[in-house]
């Protein structure tokens, strides 16, 4: 039974040691709320899957908008809901994976629906598909505690929509930077 036993163990070590959860804690004051996971792979690479629920709550005082804006407006409320998913493959140049500076390649989707509120309620979608690559470097601040933070170029393709009416869809990808920062634990 011992000898069944072990193995099975072991194994349970080995997993737990090679995943870690992550959050990114500035998502929190965005109305962002992501965690994801990652695990490695071989030698040292690892994957990280990232998923999230976008949830906001806006309220705006008109006369403050039209001062700043300088144009007349009757918005009072914008309420964004909807999800982020995030695939990344990581190559550590560590000799192990999940520590030390990495290169990470990533896709990304967001989809928004955004509630507008003025003298009538209008329904917005906004669907971001993307794409990029970051450097980074993840740390132990614990044993088990890790920081993870990275930066990188980006680019994306943005489509939104009114109620059932096509507003605009921008044909070209857009560049842009990512950059952010996770803490995690290490299983």
């Amino acid at each position: 039974m011992l000898s069944l036993v072990f193995p099975v163990t072991a194994l349970a070590q080995e997993y737990q040691q090679d995943v870690q959860i992550k959050s990114n804690p500035f998502g929190l004051f965005a109305g962002q709320f992501q965690v994801g996971a990652e695990r490695h792979l071989s030698g040292n690479r690892a994957l990280q899957v990232t998923a999230g629920y976008v949830r906001s709550n806006l309220e705006l005082n008109t006369s403050d908008l039209e001062s700043l804006l300088g144009v007349s407006t009757s918005l009072n409320e914008v309420d964004w809901q909807g999800f982020v998913v995030q695939p990344e493959l990581r190559q550590y140049l560590s000799a192990q994976s999940g520590k030390g500076m990495y290169v990470g390649a990533f896709a990304r989707v967001r989809c928004i629906r955004r509630i507008m509120t003025t003298n009538f309620v209008g329904i917005q979608r906004r669907t971001a598909v993307g794409a990029g690559m970051v450097l980074g470097g993840q740390f132990n601040l614990t044993p088990r505690f890790i920081g993870d933070l990275f930066i990188g170029p980006q680019i994306k393709s943005v489509t939104t929509t009114y109620g059932d009416h096509f507003v605009y869809g921008e044909n070209d990808w857009i560049p842009g930077i990512r950059f952010g920062m996770l803490l995690g634990w290490r299983l």
